[in-house]
């Protein structure tokens, strides 16, 4: 019976570092000042591979840019402007309620989430996430003070996306209050 007890503490203990850890993470992606994140995306959909880099500021609660060299997704609160650099069209949409995207993890907007494991590598936390209502699953692997290293998510068979951070600042934002196209084609698809 102790033996019972000792594990359920155990157990107890872990998710609830599990977390700590979260909370930590998001609180230094969600800085006040904002954060400015340099990535490498590996994306891959059964046997093909895109690697590509980029650019993601987050300004706030809903703020927050991706910009990469043929797009650049602008989110506004429940606004979201797609610049397609390569036929220079501006398509402006809103948030479907209840749909969610990476930022929604990065942002800690995740209502769905269930955290596993976290485990100390070195000077890295690795944490565990599973995504109870989509069935991903996948790993943020950060440092002890809660800054990111790399993100896995894997949403289907043959199918995942990882970031890897390449530089990672707080304040100084420059492409969110920058983000202006000119002579775009607007589509605006908004209901």
């Amino acid at each position: 019976m102790a033996h019972i007890f000792l594990n359920i503490l155990l157990i107890a203990g872990l998710f609830s570092q599990s977390n700590n850890w979260y909370k930590k993470f998001i609180n230094t992606i969600n800085h006040q000042e904002g954060v400015s994140i340099s990535v490498i995306i590996h994306q891959k959909q059964f046997e093909s591979t895109l690697i590509d880099t980029g650019f993601i500021e987050i300004k706030g609660k809903n703020k927050y840019i991706l910009e990469l060299q043929n797009e650049t997704v602008f989110i506004n609160d429940d606004i979201i402007k797609t610049w397609n650099k390569i036929d220079n069209q501006l398509i402006i949409d809103k948030k479907i309620k209840g749909e969610i995207s990476i930022f929604d993890l990065l942002t800690g907007e995740f209502k769905d989430i269930s955290l596993g494991k976290a485990t100390l590598i070195g000077e890295y936390v690795k944490l565990d996430f599973r995504i109870q209502s989509m069935e991903y699953e996948g790993s943020i692997l950060m440092y002890n003070s809660g800054r990111p290293k790399e993100i896995n998510i894997n949403y289907g068979y043959g199918q995942s996306a990882m970031l890897t951070v390449d530089d990672f600042k707080i304040g100084k934002l420059t492409l969110y209050d920058d983000f202006n196209p000119t002579n775009v084609e607007i589509i605006d698809i908004r209901e």
